[in-house]
C-alpha cells in the first residue's frame, strides 16, 4: 500500500516536471538585477519554456498549466493581467499545431522555428507597449530582449532537455 502511494506520488511529481521547471522560469525573471535597464530587456525565459514544453511533452503542458504560468508572469511583471497568459496560450496552441513538422527536425530547425515565433511575440509586446503607454516607445529595448532571448535558448534549451531525461524518462 505505501509503495504504490509513493509511486503514484514520484509519477505526479515527474508529470509536474515542466509546469514547475516552467514556474521557477518565471520567478527567476521576476528577481531584479541590479543593471541599467533590466526589467525591459530580460530574457523571455519563461516563453522559451512554454515552447520547448508543447513541442517536446505536450501532455505534460497543458492549456491549463499555460494559463496559470501566464497569469503568474502578468502578476511577477506588471504586465495587464491576462496578457501573458493569452500571449502563453497562443504560442502554446501555435507549437502544438506544428508539432508534426517541428518533432522530426534537427535542432537548428527548432531554434529557427522559435525565432520565428519570438519575432511575432516580440512584436506584438511592442505594439501593446506602444497602445498601453499611449505613444511610440524606444525600439532597442524590445530588440535586445529579442536578441538575449534567442541567444539563451539553446542553453535552456539544454537544461530542459535534462529535466526531460530525468524525470520524465520513466513515464
Amino acid at each position: 500500500m505505501t509503495l504504490a502511494l509513493f509511486e503514484r506520488v514520484d509519477r505526479l511529481g515527474r508529470r509536474l516536471a515542466p509546469f514547475v521547471t516552467t514556474v521557477l522560469l518565471v520567478v527567476l525573471n521576476a528577481i531584479p538585477l541590479p543593471l541599467p535597464d533590466y526589467r525591459t530587456v530580460m530574457p523571455f525565459l519563461p516563453l522559451m519554456a512554454v515552447f520547448y514544453w508543447a513541442l517536446y511533452r505536450p501532455a505534460f503542458m497543458p492549456a491549463a498549466a499555460v494559463f496559470v504560468i501566464g497569469v503568474l508572469e502578468d502578476v511577477f511583471s506588471g504586465a495587464p493581467l491576462g496578457f501573458n497568459a493569452l500571449l502563453f496560450l497562443v504560442v502554446h496552441g501555435l507549437v502544438r499545431s506544428q508539432r508534426r513538422l517541428l518533432a522530426g527536425r534537427g535542432f537548428f530547425h527548432v531554434w529557427a522555428a522559435f525565432a520565428v515565433v519570438m519575432c511575432v511575440t516580440g512584436a506584438v509586446n511592442y505594439l501593446s507597449a506602444t497602445v498601453v503607454l499611449g505613444g511610440a516607445v524606444r525600439p532597442e529595448p524590445a530588440l535586445a530582449q529579442l536578441l538575449l532571448t534567442l541567444a539563451l535558448f539553446p542553453c535552456l534549451a539544454w537544461v530542459l532537455v535534462r529535466v526531460q531525461r530525468t524525470f520524465l524518462a520513466r513515464l
